[in-house]
Order: C-alpha cells, then structure tokens, then sequence
C-alpha cells in the first residue's frame, strides 16, 4: 500500500520534469529548419521563377477602352507570381479613370492566373440639351453604356465633361448623392439638383422631395429617408428633410391640430422646424401648437418620425 502511494506521488514529478539535452537540441534543430524555410520561402520561392505568371485570362471588361485596359492588366499580372499576387498594383495599371469597381483574382499554380473585372455600373445620367451620358461612383464618366437605362436620375450640367472623370464641383457632389441612395429609392428619383437654401435635393417621381443638404453623411440620410418614407405616416407630405439624419421630418402635411387635452407640455414640446427656404409666419391672433411648422398660406404641419417597431 505505501508502495503504491509513493509511486503516486512521484508521477506528477515525472511528468513535470525538464526535457532533456537531446530532445531540446532536436527542438532546436526542427525551429531552425522551419525559420530557413520560412525564410526560403517569403525571400525567394514565392517570387521566384518557378512560380512565375506566364497564362492571364481576363474577363469582365467591355466598351472601346477594353484591349487597352487588358493588355494593362496582363502586362501587370506577368510581374507577379501565383503565390504572390497584388490586387491594388492591378488597380493601379488600370488608371484612375478606368470605370472598373473591383478586381477579383484567382491563381491556378504554378502559372496560372485569371482575373474578372466588376465595371461601374451607372447611378446618374448627365444631361445637357440633347445630350446624355452616364456616370458611375467616383463621378467617373461611363460613354460606353448604351442606351442609358431609364431609371437614372437626371443630373443638369452647363457642358458636358470633356475627361472621363468629373472634377470637383456641383455635378460630383450630386452624384455622390445618387451613389450613395439604396436602389429601390434610386430607381424612383427622377431628378437631382442643388438648390439655395436646402442644399441636396432629390425629386421623386410618385413620392415628396428628399432634401438632403450638404454631401455629408449621405448614408446615414438615405437611411433616414428610406424609413420616414416607409411610415404611412407621411404619406402626402410634400417633403422630407434629412438634413439632420437623426432628426428627420416631413413636411407638408394636412394634418389636424391635436386636441387640447393631447397637446405636449411646454418642457416636452420640440421646437419648431422652420420649413426650408421660407420664414414661419402665423395669422394674427391664431395659436400654433407646439412642434408644429407653418407656411404662408397653408395649415400647420406636425414633423413626422419613423415609427417605432
């Protein structure tokens, strides 16, 4: 019995004890050969000779700039090799007016590449006179879609671009807005435009105008718009305004003044939202509720927010 405790209690001391000097140099060894061929591998194999790219199939690109654009991409591509591929100098031989979205890449080792090119697809069409043609993100300029799909809003201009790239100014800040709009709404805008005083607007064809503001926080915006329009709520109002997106109202609406009993405290009552371009007025003698904005010669308004779920 005692035998059997004491071997018991000399196992932990086994199985704790120090490695010896034979396994630890043959760690040693296996470290060392695993750094060198770390080593082989990140300073040489992989952008070596036998690795090299010799076959590139590129798909994807389309319009009149499209061998030019191909032979740019092979050209790039056959300075890599399979096990070292890099996307953004790709990006990079294509220019910056090239109208392509993304780059996606896939090796066949040892010297095989293929690349699928996303293009730009168009937000907005550019319109002077007669004249039309599409733009993508980036205001990059997009002559090779043919035709325009109908569902573009419309951007006026006073020329039309000569490069393939919008400068900055007016038109870009529009179609920055158009770009950042989530399609189901972009479908249905008929018309951007910046207007003194409201800044960004978009005119909806069968819904009120979306007054954006300035070219900040377009997402957040759109957001707010998408869900002051999706209240029915807001159905007839005559515009919404999302200037402050966390504070988004629509405005215009014929609605009833709430009833005496229901009118807010003069602690809780919001202040009055002035309706964009125009100073509140109020007809001698009348009383406006609290949180309600007025236009001359129309009857007061209540802003309206999304509901709660």
């Amino acid at each position: 019995m005692r035998a059997a405790a004491a071997a018991t209690l000399r196992l932990p001391v086994a199985v704790l004890r120090a490695p010896s000097a034979r396994v630890r140099r043959r760690l040693l060894v296996a470290a060392l050969l695993a750094a060198v061929v770390g080593a082989g591998y990140l300073f040489w194999f992989r952008d070596s000779s036998f690795v090299r790219i010799e076959r590139v199939s590129v798909t994807g690109l389309t319009g009149t700039d499209a061998s030019g654009e191909r032979a740019a991409l092979v050209a790039a591509a056959r300075r890599m090799t399979t096990l070292h591929v890099d996307q953004a100098a790709l990006r990079r031989a294509l220019g910056t007016t090239s109208a392509v979205e993304a780059i996606r890449v896939t090796t066949e080792f040892p010297h095989g590449l293929r690349i699928q090119v996303v293009e730009k697809a168009p937000v907005a069409v550019l319109a002077y006179g007669n004249e039309r043609v599409a733009v993508g993100s980036g205001g990059v300029l997009l002559p090779d879609v043919e035709p325009i799909p109908r569902d573009l809003p419309a951007i006026d201009v006073g020329a039309l671009p000569s490069g393939m790239r919008l400068g900055a100014g007016r038109a870009s800040r529009l179609v920055a807005a158009a770009a950042a709009a989530p399609r189901a709404l972009l479908e249905r805008v008929e018309r951007l435009s910046e207007v003194p005083g409201r800044g960004l607007v978009a005119y909806m064809t069968d819904g009120p105008d979306v007054i954006l503001g300035s070219a900040a926080q377009l997402d957040a915006k759109w957001t707010a718009a998408a869900a002051i329009l999706a209240d029915e709520t807001s159905s007839g109002a005559e515009y919404v305004d999302v200037r402050l997106p966390d504070r988004p109202v629509a405005g215009g609406l014929d609605l009833p003044p709430p009833a005496p009993d229901e009118q807010p405290g003069a602690a809780d009552a919001p202040a009055p939202v002035p309706t964009p371009g125009a100073t509140n007025t109020t007809t001698p003698g009348s009383t406006v509720s609290p949180g309600t904005t007025t236009t001359p010669g129309t009857t007061p308004t209540t802003p309206v927010s999304p509901a709660t779920p």
